[in-house]
């Protein structure tokens, strides 16, 4: 007995498709937010006797600022999208439930229901995955550059305080 008829086979088979190229787009964006950032915290290390050390930290400062928001907007565009796949798998768990309830040749119990319901939302949940590792990216990353931050603000407070 065959489970997936033609166009589910199709619809998962698009999905999965669609899975690849988005992690293939997020292992992108990973590596072109390390690219962007890491730069930026090689100012921590400045010789604090140099006269334009202090115009290195106010721009590294506000390249983190600046940064701070870029992964803001990235991340609620993402928030949204997540949003949106989780109404699909709802409404394909609602969809699949009514087949294996009604039209479904075999009987079957709420467990055995779950486990097939599962089997066809496989790809929609890998999606998930995907978008949710992403977000904890961004998250981890802001969190980085808040702690940046907060590194800066205490350098120039020392900075003040040797009165350089």
């Amino acid at each position: 007995m065959n489970l997936y008829d033609d166009n589910e086979i199709a619809r998962i088979k698009k999905v999965q498709e669609t899975n690849d190229r988005l992690e293939e787009f997020f292992t992108d964006k990973r590596k072109d937010w390390n690219e962007i950032i890491t730069p930026i915290f090689k100012v921590l290390s400045i010789d604090l006797d140099n006269p334009t050390s202090s115009k290195l930290l106010l721009e590294a400062q506000g390249a983190a600022l600046s940064f701070r928001q870029d992964i803001n907007e990235q991340m609620s565009i993402f928030l949204a999208k997540r949003s949106k796949e989780e109404i699909k798998i709802k409404r394909i768990k609602q969809d699949k439930f009514v087949f294996y309830a009604t039209g479904f040749g075999i009987k079957t119990n709420l467990g055995e229901k779950g486990i097939l319901i599962d089997g066809h939302l496989s790809e929609n949940d890998r999606t998930m995955q995907l978008i949710e590792n992403y977000i904890d990216f961004l998250r981890s990353t802001i969190k980085n550059l808040e702690s940046f931050s907060y590194a800066m603000k205490n350098l120039i407070e020392l900075m003040n305080y040797l009165a350089r």
